[in-house]
């Protein structure tokens, strides 16, 4: 929620659009109706009367992080009447504001990182790089490869994937564990990398410790 102009530009400035994406909403009618729960960070930028409101609202649907700005008070109206640390960050200047953004930014950005040489898993924004590449891989072929990173070197079967893939709350069948691979091995394959390894009869196996670079 933005009340003057700005904030969103500047995010969108400082960051790729293929990194960080940022979406304004501009109206209390366009929130309500706002799926929240694909966001990773929500800003509130909006007269006081209307904030308290505002972040009430969005603490009902959601636990994701607010960053939110108030006037020049050194005394917050707010902060005895929303007291939770790890969902609210306060900014009291405009400049602090941005100052929290970028930082809870970056902070989301290098969460769960795993980097393999020129390659790297971010789990958290579901995101697989090769270079500057970003893979076209969904949700749950990301959490596929992450299993099996995280169990590089062991053979693990399809059932084992599934068990692991519940655990993730990402439910999946031993069919489509199948078919995901395949995916994922027809995206490594552009880059001339084959990732996986099959087992006859007992599974797969992530065996890329490290994506070089061919230049």
């Amino acid at each position: 929620m933005e009340n003057e102009n700005g904030v969103s530009s500047l995010i969108n400035s400082r960051f790729d659009k293929s990194e960080v994406l940022v979406d304004k909403i501009e109206s209390i009618d366009d929130l309500l109706f706002s799926d929240l729960s694909v966001y990773d960070l929500i800003l509130v930028d909006m007269s006081h009367n209307k904030c308290l409101q505002v972040i009430s609202f969005i603490k009902q649907k959601t636990r994701i992080p607010v960053i939110y700005l108030t006037e020049r008070y050194r005394v917050n109206p707010y902060e005895e009447v929303i007291d939770d640390k790890e969902f609210i960050i306060h900014s009291y200047t405009r400049e602090e504001f941005v100052k929290e953004v970028f930082l809870k930014v970056e902070e989301l950005r290098s969460a769960n990182v795993i980097n393999l040489g020129i390659c790297s898993l971010e789990e958290d924004n579901g995101i697989f790089r090769i270079g500057n590449d970003i893979l076209d891989l969904t949700k749950s072929e990301i959490g596929i490869c992450s299993i099996l990173i995280n169990h590089m070197g062991q053979i693990l079967s399809k059932e084992e994937i599934v068990y692991e893939m519940e655990k993730r709350q990402m439910p999946t069948t031993e069919r489509s564990v199948r078919e995901y691979i395949r995916k994922i091995r027809a995206q490594f394959k552009k880059a001339n990398i084959n990732p996986i390894k099959t087992v006859s009869k007992k599974g797969y196996m992530w065996v890329l410790e490290k994506c070089e670079n061919d230049v």
